[in-house]
């Protein structure tokens, strides 16, 4: 049993080995020839790669900036005047469902602030103190307002740290004083924090100076009336949840207690826009993007494969009078098949294992520089090395048959 096993096992050995250095000798060719395997393995590893890393990332944000949020409007197509939205019907949703943590009114408007002759263009977020939370904000110079302050109409205003540096040549501008300009009413306002705009416009600051990006801006829902705005509707309300596991649940009791207050229950006029929703549709995105790379780049392993075999066929043609000798000293046609068959496989390979090692290096060098996620499939690099090593196996079969088939005499005799 012993010598039955060890007798294919020698010789699958020494295959490799004479492979090997058949691959060594031609070292430029055997490179050339793998390059197709390279580029395709190292193309798969890297959108991989980036693409388990952004969407880590893209998580990561939404965790950082409310996942667990869930955001009510009203659908204007449907609803009338008795059916949008109140300050009142914050207290509602509160109450709606045990597992809603905290809950504040939105109202997004455009305007801008005026400091001197200065001016520039911001989106003004009238909210209440529990926005903080649902929106993820970074305060990282000075507060938010609290509960007090928003109930008693303070009128305090947080900003964002590009705007605070155009405006005052300086990130903390806490203590200053800044004249809101919105609807044709004109406020002083007091800057009590500075947040970091950073999550919300990645890269902004390379823009900053070339494009006019409007800034971010909140302020306490209770000062509209005091910039001559109606202070009772709100276009949205934010609710964060304790339990993510029942959004879908709680969705449903929010949209029913709104509608048994407002009377219009069976009309469909609220609607719950879920932060997961946004989140799963951003990485379904980066997921098909990911897929049709993946795809393009078989087909660059597939040209690659016929490369190998194209390259094999002219090994045989090479080596014609060494297979011929090698069957003249007792070699069998499955010996020469099996040789043939092991040097496609092994070319493959190696080129599978520079592939995933290119891949993976060019992909944290792309992560580095670009200011994102690299994170490698463990399972990916398993399946480049076996596939890469199939292309050979399979596109090794042709070369090998046509090698195994030949006469022996014929060959000797050939020049």
């Amino acid at each position: 049993m012993h010598s039955n096993f060890g007798g294919p096992l020698v010789n699958f050995i020494d295959c490799v080995k004479s492979s090997i250095r058949n691959i060594m000798y031609n070292k430029i060719r055997s490179f050339l020839t793998m390059l197709g395997i390279i580029i395709g393995i190292s193309s798969v590893i890297i959108v991989v790669a980036l693409g388990r890393g952004s969407t880590n990332q893209i998580t990561s944000e939404f965790e950082k900036m409310g996942a667990k949020t869930l955001n009510i409007r009203p659908n204007l197509e449907k609803a009338g005047k008795q059916d949008l939205l109140t300050i009142d019907d914050i207290k509602t949703i509160q109450d709606s469902d045990p597992d809603i943590e905290t809950v504040s009114p939105q109202d997004q408007m455009t305007g801008s602030l005026q400091l001197e002759n200065n001016k520039e263009a911001i989106y003004i977020y009238f909210v209440n103190q529990d926005f903080r939370n649902i929106g993820g904000i970074n305060v990282i110079y000075g507060r938010y307002f609290n509960q007090k302050e928003y109930e008693s109409s303070k009128q305090y205003i947080v900003i964002d740290s590009l705007t605070s540096e155009k405006l005052f040549k300086t990130a903390n501008s806490v203590g200053r004083d800044i004249r809101v300009n919105v609807g044709g009413t004109a406020k002083i306002f007091n800057i009590i924090g500075v947040f970091d705009i950073s999550p919300y416009y990645s890269g902004i600051g390379s823009l900053a100076n070339n494009v006019t990006i409007p800034g971010f801006v909140f302020i306490p829902f209770t000062c509209k009336q005091d910039l001559g705005l109606y202070n009772k509707n709100c276009s949205m309300i934010s609710a964060i949840l304790k339990d993510l596991t029942r959004e879908g649940e709680v969705a449903d009791n929010i949209v029913k207690t709104l509608s048994i207050k407002h009377d219009n229950l069976g009309k469909n006029i609220y609607i719950v826009e879920k932060a997961t929703n946004q989140m799963a549709a951003l990485t379904n995105i980066l997921s098909i993007v990911t897929t049709l790379v993946i795809a393009v780049a078989a087909i660059s392993l597939i040209v690659g494969g016929i490369g190998v075999m194209n390259i094999m066929l002219v090994s045989v043609t090479e080596r014609t009078r060494e297979i011929g000798t090698r069957k003249a000293l007792g070699a069998t046609t499955n010996d020469i098949m099996t040789q043939f068959l092991v040097e496609a496989t092994v070319l493959c390979f190696i080129g599978g294992v520079i592939g995933i090692a290119f891949g993976l290096t060019t992909s944290s060098v792309i992560a580095r520089f670009a200011n994102m996620q690299s994170s490698p499939s463990i399972l990916m690099i398993f399946v480049s090395i076996i596939f890469s090593s199939l292309i050979g196996l399979f596109f090794g079969i042709y070369p090998a048959k046509k090698a195994s088939d030949l006469n022996p005499i014929d060959s000797l005799r050939f020049e």
